[in-house]
């Protein structure tokens, strides 16, 4: 029974000497342990496809690139500084003796106006406020304290509009407008709360203010 035994195991021997070493670059699975994921959509990255787990994310419906939710979009007011607004009438392209509107300061290339860019208007700033020696009558959106205390020095007149995006739109452009043969509609009122009346409609008329705008 020796003999037979003996032979058995030098086989053995001799077979695991022939084998390479166990080692990590040969050690794999057995054969059917594992079952392959299948491939989804997306071409890569199985299973969640890459897009997480539920959500906006997931579904489609992310914001997009910058978005920052919760706040309203700001307006923006384009600056004309006093110091500008002399150097256009120096060069004539602003009539200091006609009232100064938008149209004016968007014809005379003093501002650019975007309304598709969030753009509401013109705010005049105080720089120049010094050298400001024109008398002038101007309507713009904002205007500073000290702006207003320059022109009001000359004798002039400081008045501040609001205008919605669509009517800023044909203030800044009147000729392609009415060359189209449409008519321009009455200027929204600025949406304001009231206070002291969490119940009151704030797309409502004031009380003392008509149908119109004008007070």
């Amino acid at each position: 029974m020796a003999g037979p035994v003996q032979a058995g195991g030098a086989r053995t021997l001799d077979l695991l000497r022939a084998l390479p070493r166990v080692s990590l670059a040969n050690v794999k699975p057995n054969p059917g342990s594992r079952k392959p994921e299948r491939r989804r959509r997306g071409q890569r990255r199985g299973r969640k496809c890459g897009r997480g787990h539920k959500g906006e994310r997931q579904r489609g419906t992310r914001p997009r690139l910058g978005f920052e939710g919760g706040h309203s979009f700001r307006r923006q007011y384009q600056p004309l500084s006093l110091n500008r607004l002399q150097y256009l009438i120096d060069l004539g392209r602003v009539d200091p003796t006609q009232p100064i509107d938008l149209t004016q300061l968007v014809n005379g290339r003093g501002v650019t106006i975007q309304p598709l860019k969030r753009d509401y208007g013109v705010q005049l700033v105080e720089e120049g406020a010094d050298t400001f020696k024109a008398k002038v009558n101007i309507e713009v959106q904002l205007a500073s304290e000290l702006a207003i205390a320059a022109i009001e020095k000359n004798g002039g007149v400081v008045t501040t509009a609001f205008y919605d995006p669509r009517s800023l739109e044909i203030l800044c452009k009147p000729v392609p407008f009415f060359l189209h043969g449409q008519q321009a509609h009455e200027k929204m009122l600025r949406i304001t709360c009231h206070q002291g009346n969490t119940n009151q409609n704030h797309n409502e008329i004031p009380p003392h203010t008509s149908e119109n705008g004008k007070n």
